[in-house]
């Protein structure tokens, strides 16, 4: 789309360039090579050779400056990317230490881009840790802010080890922030939570149709049948619908455009709402090996339900779209 301003040619812009699309393509390819889904039924973490491949790839260093050695890449870019790894389940702190690099000041600077950094967020009083052995950093969430402290000497207590895909533990003290953000870095880091939860939502759709193709009753794919046309239907709409207002807001976010942060508030909610419907959808597809532990749907439920925590939920994010729109 082409406007003119003041006898200038500007061109302003709402999707991603094709250049831009071709860079994620690239790197996807390795990512389904490094990010298999079988990996989760060992493990909730990424690996050290997971870790290490990630990092050789340029994952950590998207948007960090390349005097940081970094790639210097925008929102856009960034976002694209972790929809790649949203849709291959990436482990919670993998978007945490990709986040960190939106936080100012010194103590960030110095971070290594490998360094891994586990996630936290508020809840009530307690601050809660999806552990990570090998974080040296730990990313803390909540609706005003995000500040990033050095791993404790005291592991957190444990509060949950298995129904979210996840260790969830308890931290009482996590020491002073080493750095912290508000307003635009807090924006980013609810940005990397939308693009994770659109390719959730994509993901439960490609595994979901992939599974009504092959499945077979009465001597027919069950994909034939009227009522799973309907469900794989309604998860491709609702995948598309999380992946174009993710990019959208993206886009608005490089252009710095005044409706960026409406977007982003958006793009979590619609994002996070596709990927809990699509999960859904796609262990009942699955029927009964839906809701059995080898199988893989459920993998997609429960890092939905860990990524939203993080993010601070649909109803904060809801609110904030009242109070803008208001």
């Amino acid at each position: 789309m082409h406007v003119e301003t003041q006898g200038v040619n500007a061109e302003t812009r709402y999707v991603p360039s094709a250049e831009q699309y071709a860079l994620a393509s690239t790197i996807e390819d390795s990512l389904a090579e490094l990010l298999p889904l079988a990996r989760l039924h060992k493990s909730n973490e990424e690996d050290a050779a997971t870790w290490s491949g990630l990092a050789e790839i340029g994952i950590f260093g998207i948007s960090a400056a390349e005097a940081r050695d970094g790639s210097g890449l925008g929102a856009t870019e960034e976002a694209l990317l972790v929809m790649a790894l949203g849709r291959r389940l990436a482990a919670p702190a993998v978007y945490a230490t990709i986040g960190a690099a939106h936080l100012p000041g010194e103590a960030t600077a110095r971070r290594e881009l490998q360094a891994c950094v586990a996630a936290a967020y508020r809840n009530g009083g307690r601050s809660i840790v999806v552990e990570n052995a090998g974080a040296s950093f730990v990313l803390l969430r909540d609706d005003a802010e995000a500040t990033l402290h050095a791993t404790g000497n005291d592991p957190p207590r444990p509060v949950e080890q298995r129904l979210w895909l996840a260790r969830l533990g308890s931290a009482d003290a996590l020491g002073a922030p080493l750095a912290r953000c508000a307003g635009p870095g807090l924006l980013r880091l609810r940005l990397i939570d939308a693009a994770a939860l659109a390719g959730i939502a994509d993901g439960a759709m490609e595994l979901a149709v992939a599974y009504a193709k092959q499945r077979e009753q009465f001597g027919r794919p069950i994909g034939s049948f009227q009522a799973i046309k309907h469900d794989c239907a309604n998860m491709l709409t609702a995948a598309r619908c999380a992946r174009d207002q993710v990019l959208y807001a993206a886009v608005a976010l490089d252009e710095a455009r005044d409706d960026a942060t409406l977007q982003v508030e958006c793009a979590l909610f619609v994002a996070g709402t596709a990927a809990l419907d699509n999960a859904g959808r796609n262990i009942q597809i699955h029927g009964g090996i839906g809701f059995s532990d080898e199988a893989d749907p459920h993998l997609f439920l429960k890092r939905a339900r860990v990524q939203l925590a993080i993010a601070g939920g649909l109803e904060a994010a809801n609110r904030r779209i009242a109070d803008i729109s208001g």
